[in-house]
């Protein structure tokens, strides 16, 4: 019936046709695997990304209050500071000016305190009155120190806001 040369081409062709179409068929399969795998890991990567950027979103927005909060402390600070000038310089007005009790005269003679001295005028003044500019410069003094003072307590605020502490 048949040969023996025809069975080996048909075995040959049947071979030939079952490899081709096993590896077709593989081929397949393992580019669906694979397109299955990148879309799994995009779709991960876009969860993960949209969350690093809600939380980022969160941050930012945190911060700003924050920012918003001390500017409005600094603002009200610095006019409480502006105040407080404008009392001291006031009152340093009012009572005469700024003295320095602890003034010893400059030739290193000790005078007693409780004696009035030719140096001492009957109003109780004892000549220890600070000129205007040393008063100015002091009350000037005043404020910078203390507006240092809030400076540090404004960022000591935000290190620990920022801290969680």
């Amino acid at each position: 019936m048949f040969d023996m040369k025809t069975i080996i081409i048909a075995i040959v062709i049947g071979f030939l046709f079952g490899t081709l179409g096993s590896w077709y068929l593989t081929a397949k399969y393992k580019d669906a695997t694979w397109t299955a795998s990148i879309d799994e890991q995009k779709s991960e990567a876009a969860k993960q990304l949209q969350e690093a950027t809600d939380k980022a979103i969160s941050a930012e927005r945190r911060q700003n209050e924050l920012a918003t909060q001390l500017e409005v402390k600094h603002v009200e600070a610095t006019q409480k500071l502006d105040a407080t000038l404008a009392d001291n310089r006031r009152l340093a007005r009012e009572l005469g000016g700024l003295r320095d009790p602890g003034r010893r005269p400059s030739c290193g003679v000790t005078v007693p305190t409780d004696s009035t001295t030719a140096g001492q005028s009957e109003g109780g003044t004892t000549g220890t009155e600070l000129s205007a500019e040393a008063s100015e410069f002091l009350l000037e003094f005043a404020r910078d120190a203390d507006r240092a003072a809030q400076y540090s307590a404004t960022c000591r605020f935000w290190i620990n806001q920022i801290g969680g502490k």
